[in-house]
């Protein structure tokens, strides 16, 4: 038996639940245990291309018609090897057309002119022939259907010539009151003085919405080329046969789109005073 000192502490056994002592103890920390923090997104920027149009015409003070011819070039590959192509269907589709205007000219500063960024895809359904067998002297096949949408983009300069409504920019400014209070002693009543100790901050924001025009495209051409850059010879089959998997093609691609402005469109003066 043990002889207790007077001043010996003693304590129970502390408390724990059930929950905690049915839950897994943690595993040990490791540096592959802590989570990995992915790179941060770094946005892509590119250079689009400037495009000449081919032709700007002002039909009236809100309507321009605009034509544009885009050269496209791209390289896809099909699912499976082709025989030969046996159709192609075409439709442009246009994603994007945003009006910028150009900045007031301010005497001494470079001028710009307004542009069009345009923005879309051709989407292309091609039908080819894939060989299922083939002897010495006949082959047959069966046609595959394949979809795939090339990209394209441009910035088209709309000149100097054009008549566009101004840009509209948003103002700021500031107001004060003056405080005029009692003199202090030693001034008649009919000194008033300005107070410097009143703090105030009184603005006026204004706000200008500019109408961006609406675009519609009135007429797509598209006039391409396919080659293939795979094609080998079919391997038991009639002499001069082959097939490929890989095609590289390029496209001018003539769009004419028409810009209808919400607001007339008001033509600088000729510099003629007009005296009332």
């Amino acid at each position: 038996m043990t002889k207790q000192c007077p001043h010996q502490w003693t304590q129970e056994a502390p408390f724990i639940s059930n929950w905690v002592q049915q839950t897994p103890p943690a595993p040990p920390w490791t540096p592959q245990s802590q989570p990995v923090t992915p790179n941060p997104v770094i946005p892509s920027t590119a250079t689009l291309p400037i495009c000449i149009p081919l032709e700007i015409k002002q039909i009236d003070p809100r309507t321009v018609l605009v034509s544009v011819s885009i050269p496209a070039e791209s390289v896809f590959t099909l699912p499976t090897k082709a025989l030969e192509i046996k159709k192609i269907n075409k439709n442009l589709k246009i994603t994007q057309c945003r009006f910028f205007n150009f900045v007031p000219q301010i005497p001494g500063m470079p001028h710009d002119t307004p542009k069009l960024f345009l923005g879309g895809f051709v989407r292309k359904d091609i039908q080819y022939s894939e060989v299922v067998q083939q002897t010495a002297t006949t082959i047959e096949g069966v046609i595959k259907d394949f979809i795939v949408k090339i990209p394209i983009s441009c910035v088209i300069d709309l000149g100097r010539t054009l008549v566009t409504p101004p840009t509209l920019f948003g103002k700021q400014a500031e107001y004060e009151y003056s405080d005029l209070t009692l003199p202090p002693s030693g001034f008649t009543l009919k000194d008033k003085l300005p107070s410097s100790d009143f703090v105030e901050f009184n603005v006026v924001n204004q706000q200008f919405f500019n109408l961006l025009p609406n675009c519609e495209l009135i007429f797509s051409q598209i006039n391409e080329m396919d080659n293939a850059l795979d094609r080998i010879p079919l391997h038991g089959g009639p002499s001069e046969e082959g097939v490929f998997q890989t095609i590289q093609e390029k496209m001018i691609i003539l769009i004419q789109l028409r810009l209808i402005f919400p607001t007339i469109i008001e033509p600088p003066t000729t510099g003629r005073l007009h005296r009332e």
